[in-house]
């Protein structure tokens, strides 16, 4: 009983999806997403040879190449575990007199276009980020264009900055510019941000 109620939970935290302009961000600039009613073809042996399961087509005798489908919903997700994003999308083959749902042509990635994109940035971590006895060394860009700016006038400037990983939980660090050269970082509240990262932090220390 314990164990079901383990896996149910472990499932209900994977069903949580994200903000669509924060998935994207984690992403990168290289992926584009269909729209929802955007007509998609489905490639089943595609399916087949990357599926992380093994997938099941007994029930589908005569499968062609590829199948036209619309894309019914999009659900931008997270692993609970590496923080890696991904997206779960649900089509639905499109028949032959089946109505447009105002879709311009196979295949289109319309997006959010017209949505002003958040500021973001993107550094590869170093062994001493990941190490949780240090703290993580922000790129000189990102302390002065997207944290709040900070009194330089103050000995040392410091700060605190709130900010919320993928999975929505909330992160409390100290922000201050010290060091010579003189540089920004984040220390207290980083190595509690490191330990729960458990996952990329391997993942840093392995490619080390």
């Amino acid at each position: 009983m314990i164990t079901f109620m383990d896996s149910k939970e472990k499932l209900k935290e994977m069903e949580k999806c994200l903000d669509s302009q924060l998935w994207h961000a984690c992403a990168g600039g290289m992926v584009q997403m269909p729209s929802v009613n955007a007509k998609v073809f489905y490639f089943p042996q595609g399916h087949a040879e990357h599926a992380c399961g093994p997938v099941d087509f007994r029930n589908c005798p005569r499968i062609p190449a590829y199948v036209l489908c619309r894309v019914a919903s999009v659900k931008f997700m997270a692993d609970p575990e590496t923080d890696e994003v991904f997206a779960k999308i649900r089509l639905i083959p499109v028949g032959t007199n089946e109505p447009d749902f105002e879709d311009d042509g196979i295949g289109s990635i319309h997006g959010n276009e017209t949505q002003e994109k958040p500021a973001s940035f993107a550094k590869t971590l170093t062994q001493s980020d990941a190490n949780n006895g240090g703290g993580f060394s922000v790129p000189r860009y990102c302390a002065e264009t997207i944290f709040p700016r900070l009194d330089y006038s103050a000995d040392p400037p410091v700060q605190t900055i709130l900010a919320k990983d993928v999975h929505g939980e909330t992160w409390k660090f100290r922000h201050i510019y010290r060091g010579t050269p003189r540089r920004h970082l984040l220390t207290t509240g980083w190595s509690t941000f490191v330990n729960h990262k458990k996952g990329w932090k391997a993942q840093v220390e392995k490619k080390i």
